[in-house]
Parts: C-alpha cells; sequence; structure tokens
C-alpha cells in the first residue's frame, strides 16, 4: 500500500455513509478497509491521486460528533476539471476561484462536517 507523507485520521460516526460521499459522491477510490468482530467495517483508507484519508468509528464513542477546526487540502492537476465533475453532486463553500496567495481552489463540506479544499497552483 502506498503512502501519503501526511494521512488525515478522521473520527466518523457511520464509515458506510461517509465512504458513499467520497467513492460515489467526490471520485475517491476505497482502498482498504477493516472490519470489527460483528462485521462491520471500523476503518477505511480513500484515495485521490496522491491523497489519502483514513477513517475510523468506534474509538472515541464518548465524543459528540466530528470535531476538527481546520482545512484538508488535497491537491489536484485541474481544479476546474473537478469542480465540473462535482457540479450538482455536492454544494462547494466556495470557488472554483483563484486565492491572492496562489492557489486555485475548490471548496466544500463533507458528510460529517470537515472542510475539503481541492487546490492546485497558479
Amino acid at each position: 500500500m502506498k503512502r501519503s507523507p501526511v494521512t488525515p485520521s478522521l473520527y466518523v460516526p457511520d464509515i458506510s455513509t461517509t465512504l458513499d460521499f467520497y467513492v460515489n459522491g467526490l471520485g475517491f477510490e476505497q482502498t482498504a478497509a477493516y472490519k470489527g468482530e460483528d462485521g462491520a467495517a471500523i476503518w477505511a483508507e480513500v484515495a485521490l491521486n496522491e491523497a489519502r484519508i483514513w477513517f475510523f468509528t468506534g474509538a472515541l464513542e464518548t465524543q459528540p460528533g466530528p470535531a476538527f477546526s481546520g482545512l484538508i487540502y488535497i491537491f489536484v492537476p485541474d481544479v476546474d476539471a473537478l469542480a465540473t465533475s462535482l457540479e450538482g453532486k455536492v454544494p462547494f463553500e466556495w470557488g472554483p476561484e483563484t486565492q491572492e496567495y496562489g492557489l486555485r481552489e475548490v471548496g466544500i463540506r463533507d458528510v460529517n462536517g470537515y472542510y475539503l479544499v481541492f487546490a492546485q497552483d497558479v
């Protein structure tokens, strides 16, 4: 399995719903999964180009829900082409637009409330 230099591992309440959003909604590929003793998925990995994201459930039962105070940047070759492929599938939080710091971006929020920013250098 190829490793990304940085891989976010995010708590989610429902891995099946999360995988459906990332695979069918955003075009990621599910590259791995691990099931618990009851047969339900408790960990999964998705990939888009070189980016990898892990999702897990069950280990943080005391958390009220997903909590993350940042943005997850995923660099892609063509933000505009990706945005076109996502139109009508997921609402955009912003973009696509070119930022003053030299990135072209489109931002979305996933089904768990995490912010994803698809970006490319301009």
